[in-house]
């Protein structure tokens, strides 16, 4: 019993020796832990202060929509019109127009999307007007890129003859991107970012830039655009119907018309006639004459009933925060970077102090062996 203590207050003992051991190490050292927090801090200070400002914009809305079905008549309309070999039921479905919100943001993610936006107009506070792209090159053409000239003037002399001799058959129907479009979109991607609250259902739209009005326009440009995308994909399978019916409704009026121009023709040439050959042309004429009025009202109703279904699937956003010019920065966190950098310092100095003595043995043992 007696040795177990003796142990344990050994071990403690030892431990004890160990702290103060480093302890004493880091006292001894205290003056390189100081300058080198002091630099650090320096460094840190000079980094927050030469970081770019940065200004972020945000807006926020719902997208709400109708999902109310086709009328239950609609059955019997399309039995009629087939009578005329016309399907009015062609891929129709309750949910052929729905699209998912989850799919926002791949669509603000998408190259296509991209290049079409930097084609858009921004206007500067002093009235200038350029597209985002041209915005853009002026902040590429800023900032010399060594590694791109090298390439541009290297590698790209090779590549760029490759490319002229590309058969225009062969590359027929593939959407190729240019070096330099390819570069404004991964860059213009990474100024906009699309977040959507599943629990909330909300989507926000977020754009960040040096300049503050830029940045606000990016958000609105962004909005627009994508909310145009989502009404022409959540559209598009109700308006080739519509304009279906339009084509079947007017082809159906020209026979109607044509028709109805024999009847009367059959009827103004045999006035004073009244045989049963007569009649049974003019029955025949009138049964087909009222088969084709039936047809033309059951179209004209399908060709209505798909002008409101396109303006119920329709969606409508709906603004929660309007977007504003942001007054204040979002980026740099000044005091957070010094305060990094401060802490990477005592950290650093530190971490040297405690290392320096073990790894001078080890290197030192090696060296001997």
């Amino acid at each position: 019993m007696k040795e177990n203590q003796a142990n344990s207050y050994n071990n403690l003992e030892e431990d004890s020796i160990d702290i103060i051991a480093l302890l004493k190490t880091l006292w001894i050292g205290k003056k390189l832990i100081v300058k080198t927090t002091i630099l650090f801090f320096v460094v840190g200070c000079v980094v927050a202060l030469l970081s770019p400002v940065v200004y972020t914009a945000q807006t926020t809305f719902i997208p709400q929509v109708s999902e109310d079905q086709m009328s239950s008549s609609k059955g019997g309309l399309g039995s009629l019109a087939s009578l005329a070999g016309i399907n009015l039921n062609q891929g129709s479905s309750t949910s052929d127009s729905y699209l998912s919100p989850l799919l926002y943001s791949k669509i603000a993610n998408s190259d296509e999307f991209s290049l079409k936006l930097i084609e858009e107009e921004l206007i500067s506070l002093n009235g200038d007007k350029f597209s985002i792209k041209q915005y853009m090159l002026s902040e590429t053409n800023s900032s010399f890129n060594l590694i791109g000239f090298i390439k541009k003037y290297t590698i790209g002399l090779f590549t760029k003859n490759d490319n002229e001799l590309k058969s225009k058959e062969t590359v027929n129907g593939y959407n190729f991107i240019t070096q330099e479009e390819f570069g404004l979109v991964k860059s213009f991607k990474e100024k906009f970012s699309i977040v959507l609250n599943e629990k909330e259902g909300y989507i926000e739209v977020i754009a960040s830039d040096k300049d503050a009005f830029i940045s606000t326009q990016l958000v609105k440009i962004v909005t627009k655009n994508l909310q145009s995308r989502i009404i022409e994909l959540r559209t598009n399978k109700i308006k080739e119907r519509l304009e279906y019916s339009k084509n079947q409704y007017e082809l159906k009026q020209i026979e109607f018309n044509i028709l109805q121009n024999n009847v009367a023709d059959f009827k103004d040439s045999n006035k004073n006639i009244s045989t049963a050959r007569f009649m049974s042309e003019l029955q025949k004429l009138e049964s087909e004459y009222q088969l084709q009025q039936n047809i033309l009202m059951t179209l004209a109703s399908e060709f209505n009933n798909n002008k409101i279904k396109l303006n119920k699937d329709t969606p409508i956003f709906s603004v929660i925060d309007e977007v504003s010019v942001p007054n204040e920065r979002s980026e740099p966190k000044r005091s957070l970077i010094a305060l990094i950098y401060l802490f990477l310092g005592v950290v650093l100095s530190t971490g040297y102090l405690l290392a320096k003595e073990p790894l001078t043995g080890i290197i030192k043992n090696i060296k001997e062996a």
